[in-house]
């Protein structure tokens, strides 16, 4: 059951909203929230853009090497999960009916940044180890000729990856609105998803299918006005789709349309992050419901949700 000590804070006379969420439920309510309240997610989002533009300007700066990469990583880091952490303040005030500004949801998370920063780490730990276990044992092909040790290495690693990224999966969530530390949070986390793992998993597929198709087609169609348009640079749909979803380089003899596409690319990756943080914040508290009972006690002594 929920503890009167938790961070929520609303009219303890109007829970009708704090029931059980069915899958439809929470997809509906992410895109309803996000376009009732679009200038209040834009506006936290607009840090997480921040992020991108520093990621991106680091890589073009350094090459696209894996160091520049993974510096670029750790120096965006902060603002993005500032921002994440922002949209979920933003998402659980409203669901609960509240009301909150970008800055006040913003400031709100800036308390718990650095808790969040560290989770956030070990929750990328938990998939880039592993790949990197894949990436050297892809090496061995060229000493043994046999795919026999990448595969098997694979089989093992990809597993794991998707089993604790999806246990995990709420650590903001616990940081933010459970004011936990890192052990504790991804330990609630862990709680909330055990015993309905595969659920979970399934809703998180179609959370992020949702947002990123939204991401994909926006993109694309623009690309594909602008070949339409001759404005390409001799760039087909097919190179096009493969530097949309697979990150490969852009091939174009057109320095606008270069241009174009990757500020799109930028402004489109800030947009659709409030759908998929809004859907798992929704997922967490049908999570929390269904696990700890209907019976949720929540002070009414502070106007503010978090505090």
């Amino acid at each position: 059951m929920l503890e009167t000590t938790d961070a929520l804070q609303v009219d303890i006379n109007d829970l009708s909203k704090l029931k059980p969420l069915r899958i439809g439920d929470i997809l509906d309510g992410t895109f309803s929230l996000y376009r009732n309240h679009i200038t209040l997610f834009l506006g936290v989002a607009s840090v997480y853009l921040i992020a991108i533009v520093i990621e991106y300007s680091i890589k073009g700066f350094l090459s696209n090497s894996n160091l520049s990469k993974i510096l670029a990583s750790l120096i965006s880091l902060p603002f993005a999960v500032l921002s994440m952490g922002g949209i979920v303040v933003a998402a659980a005030t409203i669901y609960l009916g509240g009301e909150i500004t970008s800055s006040t949801a913003l400031k709100q998370t800036f308390r718990r940044l650095w808790t969040l920063v560290f989770c956030h780490l070990l929750w990328r730990m938990v998939q880039v180890i592993p790949l990197i276990f894949i990436v050297l044992s892809i090496t061995s092909v060229i000493r043994t000729g046999t795919w026999a040790l990448p595969i098997m290495t694979a089989i093992i690693c990809i597993p794991i990856i998707i089993y604790f990224s999806v246990r995990w999966i709420f650590y903001v969530e616990t940081v933010i609105i459970e004011k936990c530390s890192v052990g504790e949070a991804l330990r609630r986390s862990s709680e909330l998803v055990q015993e309905n793992w595969w659920k979970v998993f399934g809703i998180i597929c179609l959370i992020l299918i949702s947002s990123y198709a939204v991401k994909y087609i926006l993109e694309n169609s623009l690309g594909l006005v602008l070949i339409s348009a001759n404005l390409a640079g001799g760039t087909d749909l097919i190179s096009l789709i493969k530097w949309s979803i697979f990150d490969n380089v852009l091939d174009t003899k057109s320095y606008p349309f270069y241009v174009i596409m990757t500020c799109a690319q930028m402004v489109l990756k800030a947009l659709v992050a409030p759908i998929w943080i809004i859907g798992v914040t929704l997922l967490y508290f049908d999570r929390r419901i269904r696990k700890e009972g209907h019976d949720i006690q929540l002070t009414a002594n502070n106007p503010d949700i978090f505090v």
